[in-house]
């Protein structure tokens, strides 16, 4: 398979007409995300030590020996903290507070709900958060699936297929997209029917808000071109944060200088440890054959230094160079500093990983104060995946009423004005026993201030739940179970 991460653009016959200065937008991103790529997926540590002559290649030392890969354990904390502590499903859609709910809005979160049901979002999900972590940003293209529960298929397009032109005036439109995708002989005869000259075939796949058009090998599809019905660009790219980079700022270089300053202060630590557990034997007046062989530092080893040869000469003596002080004592402070901060920067405080002494039981309100990093640096996270997810049900709405499928409801018409929106769930675990006491305290009160419905939701249960406590309350074998002896009203005596 082609590594598209280290493919040159000048080799994409289909970019020819891209201009320099875009070209060189795009290069200088995938430069910076293949070193990203390194960091996580470990083959940094596959790097050795820069010497400027050496005879033998494989005796060169590794540079990160330790390989203590900071990068992915940070990433995928704060992937996974984004979603909260979800149940079934990873992310939910909602009717907005301030609107009236309706037919057409309650069909509407059925519609979303039914298409991330669909496209496996609870896996997805998590893939495009990492993303984001990473390199900085994740795609999502929204494409029309007549096959597929919904209607609507959501594909993950990794941030180095995706070559997108911004419109100048606003960071969330994209005017023009390229996705380049690299697909064996197999593949483009099993999806396209057909048979490329070379093994592995360059697919580039171009949108504007006017057309697109699908090539392979620079061979255009016809059965996969034409005009754009939808009038906008049907790839939306969600940034983890954005300040100068358009494409979205990673965790990835904020981790890095750390991870690199551990593993080397770690290594040294441990070659001062290597030091001083074998140290170099050293030795006057000895016979020839003297070596590690001959003379080994097992236990029980015992060493034959041969006999005096003169009674006035020189006696054998052997020694060792032992370092006095090979580890400082302050050594594990500095490192624990240096790991303590490459958590912070992160945004993942030490009982994130529980660690801090049982300070964090204390109480809900400090355990919340201790996770305060995490806890803004999610939030923030969510406002921009909310905005995004917002984006795609949007584009997903205007190809349903294209196709016509929304009928009779037009709930795509609820989607489209913001009706529905993302909810996510809780980002810390809540006790239950407290969500069930408030609970019954709005509904006890003499004027109910919640509805049974957003009370099923508090609970953690849906409304299809509902349905079936009206259908159990109906039921008179399960009346029955509670029509208690002595319930009914006694019969008025005569007396009376």
């Amino acid at each position: 398979m082609v590594d598209y991460f280290t493919l040159s653009l000048d080799e994409v016959k289909d970019l020819a007409d891209v201009s320099g200065a875009q070209r060189d937008i795009w290069e200088h991103e995938r430069g910076l995300r293949l070193k990203y790529r390194r960091y996580y997926d470990g083959r940094v540590f596959d790097e050795k030590v820069p010497l400027e002559m050496s005879s033998e290649e494989e005796n060169i030392p590794l540079l990160y020996p330790v390989g203590l890969n900071l990068v992915k354990a940070l990433c995928l904390v704060q992937a996974e903290a984004l979603w909260g502590e979800w149940d079934d499903e990873i992310v939910r859609f909602k009717i907005r507070q301030d609107c009236e709910e309706s037919e057409a809005a309650t069909k509407a979160v059925e519609i979303c709900q039914r298409i991330l049901t669909a496209n496996s979002f609870n896996v997805k999900g998590y893939e495009l958060g990492l993303d984001r972590e990473v390199y900085g940003g994740c795609v999502i293209k929204v494409a029309p699936d007549l096959g597929r529960p919904g209607f609507i298929s959501l594909s993950r397009v990794h941030l180095d297929y995706c070559l997108p032109v911004w419109d100048p005036d606003d960071e969330d439109t994209l005017l023009e997209c390229y996705i380049v995708s690299p697909m064996t002989r197999e593949q483009c005869r099993a999806k396209y029917s057909y048979d490329p000259q070379k093994d592995v075939a360059l697919r580039v796949e171009h949108w504007t808000r006017m057309y697109y058009e699908n090539t392979l090998d620079g061979k255009r599809i016809a059965a996969y071109s034409g005009m754009n019905p939808w009038g906008s660009v049907p790839v939306v790219l969600i940034p983890r944060i954005r300040t100068e980079a358009w494409y979205g700022d990673p965790l990835t270089p904020d981790i890095i200088p750390v991870q690199d300053e551990l593993n080397m202060r770690i290594a040294d630590m441990g070659e001062g440890l290597n030091y001083n557990s074998h140290p170099v034997r050293w030795g006057r007046n000895l016979p020839r054959k003297f070596d590690a062989d001959a003379f080994s530092l097992d236990a029980d080893a015992m060493w034959d230094l041969g006999k005096q040869i003169s009674r006035d000469g020189p006696q054998p003596e052997v020694g060792l160079l032992e370092a006095r002080n090979p580890v400082p004592e302050r050594g594990m402070d500095f490192i624990k500093f240096v790991y303590d901060w490459g958590r912070m920067a992160a945004h993942s405080p030490p009982i994130a990983f529980g660690d801090d002494e049982g300070g964090g039981q204390r109480s809900g309100r400090t355990l919340e104060i201790r996770m305060w990093s995490l806890l803004r640096a999610t939030k923030r996270s969510r406002a921009y995946m909310g905005a995004g997810l917002a984006k795609v049900m949007k584009i997903a709405a205007v190809i349903l009423k294209q196709k016509e499928l929304d009928h009779p409801t037009h709930a795509a018409n609820r989607i489209l004005d913001g009706t529905v929106i993302p909810s996510f769930w809780p980002l810390m675990p809540k006790d239950q026993s407290a969500i069930v006491d408030r609970v019954v305290k709005l509904l006890s009160t003499p004027v109910p201030v919640i509805s049974l419905d957003e009370a099923q939701k508090l609970l953690g249960y849906g409304p299809a739940e509902m349905e079936r406590v009206k259908k159990m309350l109906n039921d008179p074998d399960f009346r029955d179970m509670f029509d208690r002896p002595g319930d009914e009203e006694e019969p008025e005596t005569e007396a009376e």
